[in-house]
């Protein structure tokens, strides 16, 4: 079941949906409704070990046993 819901969106990427929807005879809901379920697809099935970021975690340690509760100290210094 479709519902109604209503967007604001910059002139140029209306300007460019309509062009596509145009060109795929189809209509910009339709594009929109499809991007954003592939988009959702793909956040629901990322697999964030697969992350460059998460590779780095646990690579090195500070043998500081506290560092969650006083990172802001240990990387800022002591508050005055």
């Amino acid at each position: 079941m479709l519902k109604r819901t209503q967007m604001y969106l910059p002139e140029e990427v209306l300007n460019r949906l309509k062009r596509k929807s145009k060109k795929e005879k189809t209509t910009v809901s339709g594009i929109v409704r499809d991007a954003l379920a592939e988009y959702l697809a793909k956040e629901e099935t990322k697999d964030w070990r697969h992350d460059a970021l998460w590779e780095i975690v646990g690579r090195v340690s500070s043998g500081k046993k506290d560092l969650s509760a006083k990172h802001d100290e240990y990387l800022y210094g002591k508050q005055r």
